[in-house]
């Protein structure tokens, strides 16, 4: 057990780069398996369900002295009211996009809010973007809008929530970093705010536009669902979490590959698991077109990095 434990202290950024890896895989599937293969088609809900077990986590951590953030606090709250707007959309257009699309397409055309976030940063703080980077961004992008137009399940409603989704997410990223600065709160202290803010808006909309429906569901009693709906709303927290723990314990450049490597086993698995996706030429060619241009995009964030610490050096 103490050799465990020494392995464990040594290699303890490779192993929460696993961790951060396989938890925002597995997530999208489990959101999957309850929104379809469970048929529980209430996003909203399960949007509140994670809220909820977010919160819980946050406080019960705080409480035992895992994690800090401020007491609630009515200043911060307004400070953070329009990111918490941000928040709620990001989540809930992404939960209703997944249920209407399948994996892979909807992991390859998430890849647009990359791109957004580019020009967008270009814009507001004028962040300039190595070129190189830009073009494996539009390459990636250009590879998911070629797997849409062979996607033979191809929904028009559901590429719509994909699109929303990937510019709000795109303005939460630029705005959080933002907000970030002014307030002065770490990670936790803004997942937070964000859920406790977000709550009352999810669990209105979620009664008006849901409650008929999750109120006469049938599966509830199914040990299936129950073990996705809890993994998936734990998970929720486990990947900001672990989002946190891997840009702390590794480089940007480390989180920055794992992220691509996920996105990349995502869309793999994806094809096969629910049986949702007709393979075509079409479909193909833009999935390793994208993927590609993945590795692509690693290896410049890789070079990057090495061009960094020679400069250092010297």
């Amino acid at each position: 057990m103490e050799g465990l434990v020494k392995i464990f202290k040594e290699n303890k950024g490779f192993f929460v780069a696993v961790a951060y890896g396989v938890t925002s895989v597995s997530i999208t599937f489990f959101n999957k398996a309850v929104l379809n293969y469970y048929g529980f088609n209430y996003s909203n809900s399960l949007t509140l369900g994670q809220m909820i077990f977010s919160l819980f986590f946050l406080v019960t951590m705080k409480s035992f002295g895992y994690i800090s953030y401020p007491d609630f606090n009515l200043d911060l709250c307004k400070k953070l009211a329009s990111l918490s707007i941000l928040f709620i959309l990001m989540v809930v257009s992404g939960l209703a996009a997944l249920a209407k699309t399948n994996v892979p397409l909807f992991s390859a055309l998430r890849r647009l809010s990359t791109l957004i976030v580019i020009v967008g940063e270009g814009f507001l703080l004028g962040k300039v973007t190595p070129t190189d980077e830009v073009q494996s961004v539009v390459v990636m992008v250009l590879g998911a809008l070629i797997a849409g137009l062979g996607d033979a399940t191809f929904d028009f409603i559901g590429s719509i929530y994909i699109l929303f989704n990937c510019f709000v997410t795109a303005g939460y990223l630029i705005y959080i970093a933002k907000k970030t600065k002014e307030t002065q709160l770490n990670t936790f202290g803004l997942m937070f705010y964000c859920n406790i803010l977000s709550l009352p808006a999810t669990l209105l909309l979620t009664f008006i536009t849901e409650w008929e429906g999750i109120s006469t569901y049938e599966g509830y009693g199914n040990l299936g669902f129950q073990f996705c709906f809890f993994m998936s709303s734990i998970q929720a927290f486990l990947l900001n979490y672990f989002i946190f723990l891997c840009s702390t314990l590794n480089s940007p450049l480390t989180t920055s590959i794992t992220g691509q490597i996920k996105s990349i086993l995502q869309t793999i698995i994806g094809l096969f698991m629910f049986g949702d996706v007709i393979i075509t030429p079409l479909l193909s060619f833009g999935l390793i077109f994208s993927t590609l241009a993945s590795f692509w995009y690693s290896y410049i964030k890789y070079a990057q990095t090495r061009a960094r610490a020679v400069a250092s050096s010297n």
